[in-house]
């Protein structure tokens, strides 16, 4: 019998052995679908939370405040130095004039006291730092606290600081660890999948295994090659896992739509992503894990 027989008879016994188990077929499918469906739900909402932390850390900035006496080079080579570090997404300098041109925009009855009182223009010039991540804020604290800038800086604070110490606010170290415990969620989700994978489906196999003992034992007689014996298992657990990818990306097209957080629709997020590529890459990882699985399952029986 040649090779292309072989592959025939191979993919015929395969899907008799998922007929002959319908109930037992049908549960697998579903159960894993339920697993991705739920995997890929939930790095939505963290791939959402994470563009939340992101977008939060370039509103908590650093404002630092200049002495009256800092010359223009000293304000240019802070600027400049700042701007170089690895750590900045943006600086921007407001100078008195700017400051106080501010100030009676958005609070015109605070400047008619400065007028009233001919208190001229109290305010500092300012250098206002984005960093690139909540975490930067000690680095730039530490760079801030170097002699040749320190004694012209009347100031140090973040923007949600209380206080006039250059400390890290409370908001940017929550958002450190939201961030750190995102990506280990993360991790663990992908590692969870793959092991539940795994175990579900050389839990079907081994079932299957067992109805066909004899004519694994009979095909073993007679000489079939291990690899034949192994394919319909292998097509059997590959069906298993494309059916099970085509359930819940049905099942994920239903609902998606009605789940919104913070004014962000999964379905948006799904549609940015090229949910065509989320579906493929999942579809390849699944017939591997698949194919894996039933080497595991049938490796006992040869």
């Amino acid at each position: 019998m040649n090779s292309s027989l072989l592959i025939k008879r191979a993919f015929k016994l395969g899907f008799q052995n998922i007929w002959r188990n319908k109930l037992l077929s049908i549960a697998t499918i579903f159960v894993i679908g339920i697993i991705i469906f739920i995997f890929n739900v939930v790095l939505a909402i963290n791939f959402i939370s994470q563009e939340a932390l992101i977008d939060l850390n370039k509103k908590i900035d650093v404002v630092v405040y200049l002495k009256e006496s800092a010359t223009t080079s000293q304000q240019q080579s802070l600027i400049k130095d700042l701007e170089n570090l690895e750590e900045t997404e943006a600086v921007k300098f407001t100078s008195k004039e700017d400051a106080l041109r501010d100030m009676k925009n958005k609070h015109p009855n605070i400047s008619n006291v400065f007028e009233k009182y001919r208190l001229g223009n109290p305010l500092p010039s300012s250098i206002n730092i984005i960093t690139k991540s909540a975490s930067d804020h000690v680095k730039l604290e530490t760079f801030l606290q170097q002699d040749k800038y320190i004694q012209f800086l009347s100031n140090i604070k973040t923007n949600t600081s209380n206080t006039n110490n250059p400390i890290i606010s409370s908001v940017s170290k929550n958002l450190v660890k939201l961030s750190n415990f995102a990506d280990k969620i993360t991790f663990w989700i992908i590692i969870t999948f793959i092991i539940g994978s795994i175990l579900i489906i050389i839990n079907a196999l081994q079932i299957t295994i067992f109805t066909r003992k004899k004519e694994i034992q009979i095909m073993k007689l007679v000489g079939a090659s291990h690899w034949f014996i192994r394919l319909p298992f292998m097509i059997e657990a590959i069906v298993y896992g494309i059916l099970s990818i085509i359930l819940s990306a049905i099942m994920l097209k239903i609902v998606i739509a009605n789940i919104d957080i913070s004014g962000t629709n999964l379905q948006d997020y799904f549609s940015s992503l090229a949910f065509t590529k989320v579906f493929l890459y999942e579809l390849v990882a699944t017939v591997i894990i698949a194919t894996l699985s039933s080497i595991i399952a049938v490796h006992k029986q040869l």
